[in-house]
């Protein structure tokens, strides 16, 4: 059985390393740790990440709080809060992000067990019912795309395709001439489509490889437009442009 991907965001390094141990011996594959909103966007942005377990108080200018608020728009993952703060206007500020857990400190092994298989498992429902409320609007093939467009299904050839964008719960798709909205999340069709000729080089866009004009060190240049490309997939992309 495929094990469920964590990602700890906690400003404890000690505590931090603590949760890791817990979680891989629960049987959960710890993707890594960070200690501020920015470091945890960098893994979001490069690694496949099933739940974020996030402490309120972390380093850096966002709170746990605004990190899951960038979450929910560009990542379709549960998150479970772990916190020492149980005050009744934390609790309020955190509801508002539709957390799947609540986990306060210090807490029990089983509690954490318990906490995240509930949320993987509520989130997982949730997304079938979702899918299945969809799935009239757009699919895929494995050469297309068909998108509900003034009242129709329209395909679109993968080759036509040039970006995706991510907007919140949907997804633009851009090819030379036209632009689409589907809704889906970014992180749905990248799992969908062939990695050889599309890649996610920043949280908000999945680019065709075929289509880039030009690379520098923080963009990709493609069909005019300039896209930001983080540091940590550069590497990748010109090694990747090399196979093609």
């Amino acid at each position: 059985m495929e094990k469920s991907r964590v990602l700890i965001v906690e400003e404890e390094l000690i505590i931090a390393e603590d949760l890791s141990d817990i979680l891989e011996n629960l049987g959960y594959d710890v993707v890594g740790t960070a200690i501020s909103a920015r470091e945890a966007l960098q893994i979001l942005g490069t690694e496949d990440v099933d739940l974020a377990l996030l402490d309120i108080k972390i380093k850096g200018g966002k709170d746990g709080i605004e990190l899951a608020e960038e979450i929910n728009e560009n990542f379709k993952i549960p998150i479970v809060f772990l916190t020492s703060h149980a005050d009744q206007m934390t609790l309020s500020r955190a509801k508002k992000v539709l957390p799947y857990g609540y986990l306060v400190k210090p807490f029990a092994e089983k509690d954490i067990h318990t906490t995240l298989e509930m949320a993987l498992a509520n989130f997982k429902a949730e997304q079938k019912k979702s899918s299945i409320s969809h799935q009239e609007n757009e699919f895929v093939l494995k050469d297309s795309l068909f998108v509900r467009h003034n009242g129709m299904l329209v395909k679109i050839q993968f080759q036509d395709i040039i970006y995706f964008e991510a907007d919140a719960n949907y997804t633009k798709v851009f090819t030379k001439d036209k632009k689409f909205v589907i809704r889906a999340i970014l992180k749905e069709l990248e799992r969908k489509l062939d990695t050889h000729f599309f890649a996610r080089i920043h949280k908000s866009f999945l680019i065709n490889l075929t289509a880039i004009d030009a690379i520098d060190s923080t963009e990709v240049h493609i069909a005019g437009k300039k896209i930001p490309l983080s540091r940590s997939q550069h590497s990748w992309l010109i090694n990747q442009i090399k196979t093609l």
